[in-house]
This record gives C-alpha cells, structure tokens and sequence, in this order.
C-alpha cells in the first residue's frame, strides 16, 4: 500500500488530486459528474441533430447562434461574476447554461429546439469565468496548470464506459439513445452543481469584489469595462493570448460538430461504431494528461504550443487523407492520437496562459472581455463553414489547418514577449 501511495504522490496531476483542498477540492472531486455524460453525448451530437433532420448548413446556424449568445454572456460574465460572487454565480449559471439545453436537447423535435438550447447553452461563459475563478483564485500559482488539467482528465472516465452507448444504439437506436443520456446528463449536472455550491465558499477576492461592486448597477459596471477593455487591447501579451484562445476554440468547435458526420459520410464508420473511436481519443487524452502535461511549464510555453498545434495539423491532414480511402482506417486511428494528445496539451496550457497573464484585482472582467472578444471573433465562422460543407464535409477540416497555422505564428510572437509584460 506504502509502495502505491508513493507512486501516486510521484505524479504530479495525482498528487494534486489527493492533497489539493478548499474550493478546489469541491470542484475537481465532483467534476465527473459533469464530464462523464457529457463526453458520453458529445461523439454524437452532431448526428443526433441530423437524425432530427437537420442539414449541414442548419448545424451550421444552430453553432453560430449559440456563439452569438456566448458574445453576450462572456460581456456580462465578468460583471455578473463581481456583483454575485464566484460561487453563486457558478450555481446559477451553470442550471442555466447546462440542466437546462441537456432537457432541451432531450425532447427536441426539430432545429428551432436546438436553437433554444443553443441560446440557453451560451450561458456556459459565464461559468467558465466564475468557475475557473472559483477553484483556481485561492490556490498556489504552481498549482493552477496541474488543476485545470485534471478537469479535462476527470471528465475524460468517460472513456472507460463509453462503449455502452454503442450496444443501446444498436439495439433502440440513436434518436432513443441520445434522448435517455440526455435525460441522464441534465439529472447528472444538476446535482454536481449543487454539491459545488454546499462544498464551497466564495474566494477572497471574491469577497472583495462583491463588497466593492455592492452598491453598483450591472449598466454601471459594464460602462467601467470601457476603461478595462482599452487597456486590454492595447497590450500585445493579452491580444496575442486572446487569439490563440479564439484559435482554439474555433477548430475544436467545428471538428467536434462536423468530424462524425465525416467518417459516417466518407468512410462508412457506422453510427454505434462513432463511439470506439471517441474512446480511443479520450483514453489517450486520459494519458497525455496524466504522463506529458506534468512536464510542461508556463515559464516556456512556445514548446507546448508549438506542439499542440502541429500535433493537431498532422491529425487533420491525415484525417482528410483518410476520407479520401488511403488506407483509411490505420490513418484515422493514427489521427485520433495525435489529436488526443494535441487536446491534452493545449486544453489546459491555453486556459491557464490567459489566467495568470491577467491581473489579479480585474481577472473576472478581463477573462470575460477576453472570452467576448473571443466569441465575437468566431460568431461568423460556424454558419460560413457550414455552407462549405454543403460542397464537402472536407472543407471545415482545411480550415481548421489554416487557423492552427495562425495560432502558431501567434504563438511565436507571443514567445518573443518579455514575461513580465502583463495587463496591470
């Protein structure tokens, strides 16, 4: 028992898992709660939605609607985060932003109910500002990169039972299927929320922000971003971190939404089968997080970045070759690892760069700029690809290469920043 305690505490991400405590604790310990049915949902989603009768270009509208409502909610997030707190805000917004589409999602009938969950769904904005802040804004700095990477991990369990939802596909069918494991998801989410909320305590700064913000509207505080945002977009270190995090949430959102609808269309993977290779991904993520990201550092993260999104254009190009039938199925295995590992590295590297490069005393109105910004740069992207998908379920993949390319060179210029330049 001695020997195995040791080779936990030798891990990085398991020894922080183990001995981490306060808010942080509540929120990674009760995180497969949220992460298990969704990554369950996600393979999915996008051929749910077609089952439905929706086409390429109605999923399209659907993703560039709910990123129009993350513009709006990611510019009040930041406010919303100061006037309520970190942890009534969490609750709050994340009934809101999730237990509500998953219900949604479950009964829908046609595109008009996937474009109310997707309004309802743009909410998630608001808690990834208050929740980051709530399990991060208390802890170590050493600690923050090693957290936020065990929320990608512990969602990632997923992986180990996943298979199910292949066997209840073949034998009721997606659209039965997919309406139970959202039914499952909301109830799943919904109690993981609560026990965040009774398990935690609002943050110190927090406290203060709220004690600061108690006797002003919400028109007054956004009018005060005014002043927020010029800084911010007058300082190069936080423009070039808001446009590799816009990089990377845009290819992850069009290869989430179109990369099934490919290897069904192109490669005849079968529906239930869409879910082995999901598997796969998220056991690989499951042990990039575990075996590389405990070696990265932040004070040298061109070297992760570079490797993330050079990881990730080799996926997609040997994706593409893939659908064209060169030797298929070894060469979409092959991209699926490389694109695990690439989404272990860069999911937790990207979101922690842009936390500790802002200041302390405005992280909340800062990251929500960012995340607005962010959004507002993307809102377009989505229904523009989806009409080049109707010429070739190819095309979002080119252009998921082309951004990344972007993202690196950002991520050079970046590099070439001196460190202590940062928003103050």
């Amino acid at each position: 028992m001695k020997r195995i305690a040791q080779f936990f505490m030798k891990n990085a991400l398991l020894r922080t898992l183990l001995t981490i405590r306060g808010n942080a604790r509540a929120c990674l310990w009760t995180e497969p709660l949220w992460g298990i049915p969704y990554n369950l949902c996600l393979p999915y989603a996008s051929l749910y939605m077609a089952a439905l009768g929706l086409s390429p270009a109605d999923i399209g509208m659907v993703a560039s609607i709910g990123i129009v409502s993350q513009v709006i909610f990611s510019t009040l997030s930041g406010v919303i985060t100061d006037k309520l707190g970190r942890r009534w805000t969490t609750v709050i917004f994340d009934t809101l932003a999730w237990s509500v589409p998953e219900f949604i999602w479950m009964a829908s009938q046609d595109v008009n109910w996937f474009i109310a969950a997707a309004l309802f769904n743009g909410a998630w904005r608001v808690t990834e500002n208050s929740w980051d802040l709530l399990m991060m804004e208390d802890l170590d700095a050493k600690d923050v990169l090693p957290a936020l990477s065990l929320t990608h991990a512990l969602g990632l369990i997923a992986a180990f039972i996943a298979p199910l939802s292949k066997f209840a596909i073949d034998a009721f069918g997606l659209v039965p299927t997919m309406r139970v494991l959202y039914g499952i998801t909301g109830t799943s989410m919904t109690v993981k929320f609560l026990l965040v909320h009774i398990f935690s305590t609002e943050t110190k700064m927090g406290v203060r922000r709220r004690e600061e913000t108690k006797d002003k509207s919400i028109l007054f505080l956004l009018l005060e971003c005014r002043e927020v945002y010029v800084r911010l977009v007058l300082n190069r270190r936080m423009l070039l971190t808001f446009g590799i995090l816009a990089a990377h949430s845009l290819v992850t959102t069009l290869v989430s939404t179109y990369w099934a609808l490919l290897v069904f269309d192109s490669m005849g993977v079968s529906q239930g089968n869409i879910v082995l290779f999901s598997t796969f991904k998220n056991l690989v993520m499951l042990f990039g997080s575990f075996i590389i990201v405990p070696r990265i550092s932040l004070a040298n993260f061109k070297k992760p970045l570079l490797m993330g999104f050079g990881a990730y254009i080799a996926s997609l190009a040997l994706l593409l070759a893939a659908s064209f039938g060169v030797s298929a199925l070894p060469l979409l295995i092959v991209s699926c690892a490389l694109e695990a590992v690439s989404l272990a590295i860069l999911a937790p590297t990207v979101r922690s760069l842009m936390l500790i490069s802002a200041n302390a005393q405005e992280r909340a109105r800062i990251c929500g700029l960012v995340y607005a910004t962010t959004a507002l740069l993307t809102a377009v992207f989505p229904g523009i690809v989806g009409m080049l998908a109707e010429i070739s379920l190819r095309m979002p993949f080119v252009v998921c290469i082309a951004i990344f390319l972007f993202a690196c060179v950002l991520s050079l210029l970046l590099a070439r920043l001196p460190r202590e330049e940062m928003l103050r």
